[in-house]
């Protein structure tokens, strides 16, 4: 039987579904009793699968309108219901008897509600999650859960109560300012249930101003405003009854506190305003008065060092600008005045008012009585340095230990030492002569660690030196004398200052103190190479010559006291090597083995070394010379001026040492200046070893004084130092201190002068001002010259045609290739 035929293009319809026709009302009413449950926490009874479809229905029936505003009205009746049964009773007691105890009751209702609230809206919330995908999404509402929080806050918060105070979130509010007031008046509150407040009004966004939280709006402002009032009234009290440290520790324990309460239960963003509000009532408005409190101030924190509580009032005083600057200062006047303490005591030595005790004591015999005024201003000298660099370690401990080593801090105490050590003119002449010092002495029995300290702290001045030229100055000729004495106790803290100096400022600072090194070890390698060859025989005795580059080394001065050495008998000089002859009275040696040991000696030189030329230094040697005294001799170190004296006794013909020599006379033979002669014949005749006699017997030396070998010289010991008076390092003389004043002058010409072309040549054209700024910014490192210098330096490269004015303008300079 044949098939029927299909209607072509025909489809097969998917079968109808069926909804029942329930009436929506009807069908929220499930929903509404179902939320009622999960506030009675009878949720085990529930389907929530029922209830998801019976929501689902009423949006596909497009009642999603009524099921959103019907929940809504649900919860406002379920809030206000809850508010009137659980919380207002809690509320009138507390606004009638604001105890810690009924304010916890208040706020614990609160809580509770809000914690039961926020439970039951997650359920909810998944209940109606259909609705929050579907209809919430397309009408551009809140979500279930977000309107719910709503709900809260204008239900239960924000509405109007039963005229008991406001709307309960101003009652909750002070509520929670009156449990931290108790808190901070030592009382005992429950920290957990404020947390619980504090996140619920975190949480819900205020009305007027979605962007805030009701936690901003209506306890934030309350509470930095109560805490303004309670820390400035507690600061005025405070600043009449407490010392500094005391108050400062009280500052910190309220910072600490108030941090506290914050990470325990108020929002993380009061943190930083509630600091604000103490920094402002506790530190910004008493800052001056804190440091300035009679008998327990800054400056008696300084003194007693007492580092923890100055650590607490630096952390206070630190966040705020003002407040600092004013403890900069307060430290900064604190160093300048004991810094001027101690500058003061040396220049009341410098002018002869040093106080009893100050002198060293030494014996009568040892020096005239101008010498001993030296000595004590020299060990005055050396005071001002120690007690400068114990004063810095001081307030280096504090840097570390107090002001948490802040960039600030350092800063002020850097610049307050400046001011101090620079306010001292001969600042660099007594840091040289305290490096000269410790080098030769005070190094011994010294740990590496303590030497290490000690020259750290030496660069550590030499940096906060202003005028760095001045101390090269002294530096190199209290080096000469240490290498060309071996006084120093140590060479590798001879280099590794050098090194430390070097850092500080370039190898071009310390070029010529490495050529002295370079010097001294060039001749150590020649008087191997002496004693070694065939010649050293035609010397005739144990001679030690140091050669020295005049370049490098500084114009010396009369020798220091002369150093004993392990030879018997023998002489260490100094010969400068250059191609001009400098000195400035050639001192004649006594005929015979000495005068043929030193032509020897520059005849091997000169036979390897042509075309240069030898300039003996006596000034700068020293002998060792064994004497005969009656029936003993002695073995006497002695300077070569000393040397040369004692020879002059000798009779070549009848060796007698009998014969009296005027100083006139002993000049006359020996061509040795007046002022070093009067020394030298000093430490012979009037010292504690009396060498030679001297008539008239006076310690002062005149052209007519008569002096004879001491034939009963006696001294219990075998090898005696024959020191001479004022010759070692001392601190100069007004005399020696303006002689060394126009060298460091004129050598800063020179660099001036170097400076103005350096740039010039680069430049090729400046104008006056511009000129003087770049060459005071180029040499301020190693000085600050004045404009008169530079404007001097210009005026003489001008002369020499480096510069030449513009003819336009007569404050342009050009350079003159």
């Amino acid at each position: 039987m044949p098939l029927a035929n299909k209607r072509p293009g025909g489809r097969i319809l998917p079968p109808r579904r069926l909804i029942p026709q329930i009436e929506p009302h009807q069908q929220f009413e499930k929903i509404a009793l179902a939320i009622n449950e999960i506030y009675k926490h009878n949720v085990s009874q529930l389907s929530f699968e029922e209830y998801y479809r019976t929501a689902y229905n009423l949006v596909l029936s497009k009642n999603g309108p009524l099921l959103y505003n019907s929940l809504r009205t649900v919860l406002e009746t379920h809030m206000r219901e809850s508010v009137e049964r659980d919380i207002l009773q809690h509320a009138h007691t507390a606004d009638s008897n604001p105890t810690i105890e009924n304010n916890e009751a208040f706020l614990f209702s609160v809580r509770l509600l809000w914690s039961e609230h926020v439970t039951a809206m997650l359920m909810i919330k998944d209940i109606l999650m259909y609705v929050d995908n579907v209809y919430v999404k397309t009408a551009h509402l809140p979500s279930i859960y977000e309107m719910g929080m709503c709900v809260f806050r204008d239900s239960v918060l924000l509405s109007s109560t039963d005229g008991g105070g406001g709307g309960l979130g101003t009652r909750v509010a002070k509520a929670v300012l009156h449990q931290i007031s108790g808190e901070r008046n030592g009382e005992e509150i429950n920290r957990s249930t404020l947390q619980g407040i504090s996140n619920m009004l975190v949480e819900l966004a205020d009305t007027a101003n979605p962007m805030k939280t009701v936690y901003e709006v209506i306890l934030e402002p309350q509470l930095l405003s109560e805490s303004r009032v309670y820390y400035r009234d507690m600061a005025a009290l405070r600043i009449k009854t407490m010392g500094a440290s005391e108050y400062a520790r009280a500052a910190q324990a309220n910072f600490d506190a108030e941090a506290g309460r914050v990470q325990a239960y108020l929002a993380l963003t009061t943190a930083e305003l509630l600091r604000g509000v103490l920094q402002d009532e506790l530190v910004t408005a008493y800052a001056p008065d804190i440091l300035t409190i009679p008998d327990d101030g800054l400056t008696q924190m300084l003194d007693r060092r007492d580092i923890p509580a100055l650590g607490v009032l630096y952390s206070i005083y630190s966040p705020l600008p003002q407040p600092l600057g004013i403890l900069r200062s307060g430290v900064m006047n604190h160093i300048l005045a004991l810094g001027g303490q101690i500058t003061a005591s040396l220049l009341a030595s410098d002018s002869g008012e040093a106080k009893n005790g100050d002198t060293p004591q030494a014996k009568p015999e040892a020096a005239p009585d101008a010498s001993l005024g030296i000595a004590a201003k020299t060990a005055m000298a050396l005071r001002w340095v120690q007690d400068v660099l114990a004063l810095y370690d001081i307030y280096d401990e504090f840097f570390h230990k107090s002001f948490n080593e802040g960039t600030s801090m350092r800063s002020a105490i850097n610049d307050a030492f400046i001011e101090v050590i620079n306010a001292n003119s001969r600042a660099p002449e007594l840091l040289s002569l305290f490096m000269d010092d410790n080098l030769k002495n005070g190094l011994k029995r010294k740990a590496e660690q303590d030497v290490d300290h000690l020259l750290e702290r030496s660069v550590l001045m030499f940096r906060l030196l202003k005028n760095k030229d001045a101390f090269e100055h002294y530096y190199k000729i209290h080096l000469a004398r240490r290498l060309l004495f071996a006084r120093s106790e140590s060479d590798d803290a001879e280099h590794s200052l050098v090194s430390k100096l070097k850092v500080e400022c370039g190898s071009q600072f310390t070029l010529k103190l490495e050529g002295m090194f370079k010097d001294m070890q060039l001749s150590t390698d020649m008087a191997r190479e002496l004693r070694g060859s065939s010649e050293y025989p035609a010397l005739g005795l144990d001679l030690n010559v140091s050669v020295l580059t005049p370049t490098f080394w500084p114009a010396m001065a009369p020798a220091p006291a002369p150093q004993s050495s392990s030879q018997t008998a023998g002489e260490q000089s100094a010969a400068t090597n250059g191609k001009r002859d400098d000195d400035p009275m050639s001192v004649v040696l006594p005929s015979g083995v000495l005068s043929d040991s030193v032509d020897a000696f520059s005849a091997y030189y000169l036979k390897h070394h042509s075309g240069r030329r030898l300039t003996w230094q006596y000034a700068m040697g020293n002998a060792d010379l064994k004497v005969q005294f009656g029936a003993r001799s002695h073995e006497l170190n002695v300077s070569t001026y000393q040397m040369i004296i004692l020879l002059l006794f000798v009779d070549s013909d009848t060796s007698s040492l009998a014969k009296a020599l005027t100083t006139a006379k002993i000049q006359t033979l020996t061509h040795i200046p007046e002022e070093p002669l009067a020394r030298q014949l000093q430490s012979l005749a009037c010292g504690k070893y009396r060498i030679l006699n001297k008539t008239p017997k006076s310690r002062d030396v005149s052209p007519t004084d008569s002096f004879t070998f001491n034939m009963d010289f006696k001294s219990p010991q075998y090898r005696i130092r024959i020191p001479v008076v004022s010759a070692r390092s001392n601190i100069e003389t007004g005399k020696e201190k303006a002689a060394s004043q126009a060298v460091i002058g004129q050598e800063r010409l020179y660099l001036i002068e170097a400076a103005i072309v350096r740039i010039m040549k680069t430049r090729k054209q400046m104008l006056h001002d511009a000129l003087v700024n770049e060459t005071i910014s180029q040499l301020s490192s190693r000085f600050l010259p004045s404009s008169k210098m530079i404007k001097e330096g210009i005026g003489k490269l001008l002369d020499r045609e480096y510069l030449q004015r513009s003819p336009e303008n007569p404050r342009l300079y050009n350079y003159l290739a």
